[in-house]
């Protein structure tokens, strides 16, 4: 994952260590807390395995609300990244963090990290996840990723003047009937968007043919 709030998922795990170690807390308690096995716990430690989409939502949401200290470290994280990312798992979608730059116009984004941004949902964003035919495509699995460009996806966020937000939902293959997916965004120029308002499917079908 290219340019995550935390880059390779070990900042986030050494965040996790350092809190169940200064709380007296063992791998199985961690584990219960997140909902995950203990072995799962101990893999992300010993640097084994990393926390995938899932996981890594269900980290940031509980690091945030057990401790003041990591939640600053996790908002520094946040502030040095460049892109926003959600967390889309069925209907929910949980907002992981945001860019510098949409933290400096819209600071209301540091409340809702970590919680359901469902009821925040706006223009483009919103229409692609309401549309019935387009969500049926995604549960047949015959929709890869979708670019939305335009103005604000979330109604908590403002797009500076002259730029647009190109905001992409990458679906994982998942069993039947649960849609997994990958959300970020960024802030681009008006002069670099190949469109200045549009939605842009892409089917598996399309991207195999790609050279």
């Amino acid at each position: 994952m290219p340019d995550f709030v935390f880059t390779t998922g070990h900042d986030l795990v050494d965040q996790l260590r350092a809190y169940r170690q200064k709380m007296g807390l063992t791998q199985d308690d961690i584990a219960w807390k997140l909902g995950f096995a203990a072995t799962t716990v101990s893999r992300w430690e010993r640097g084994v395995a990393v926390p995938d989409l899932r996981a890594t939502g269900a980290i940031v949401d509980f690091l945030r609300r057990a401790d003041a200290q990591t939640e600053r470290r996790l908002l520094a994280s946040i502030l040095a990244s460049r892109e926003s990312r959600n967390l889309w798992e069925g209907r929910d979608i949980r907002y992981l963090g945001g860019s510098q730059q949409e933290y400096r116009e819209s600071p209301e984004m540091r409340a809702v990290i970590g919680m359901s941004i469902r009821g925040y949902l706006t223009g483009h964003y919103r229409a692609c996840l309401e549309d019935q035919a387009l969500v049926a495509s995604l549960y047949a699995r015959e929709v890869a990723s979708i670019e939305i460009y335009g103005g604000p996806a979330l109604s908590v966020t403002s797009i500076p003047t002259g730029h647009v937000q190109m905001k992409r939902l990458s679906f994982q293959s998942e069993m039947r009937g649960v849609i997994r997916g990958d959300t970020h965004s960024i802030l681009i120029p008006e002069a670099q968007a190949p469109v200045a308002s549009a939605v842009i499917v892409h089917s598996w079908d399309t991207l195999s043919r790609r050279p």
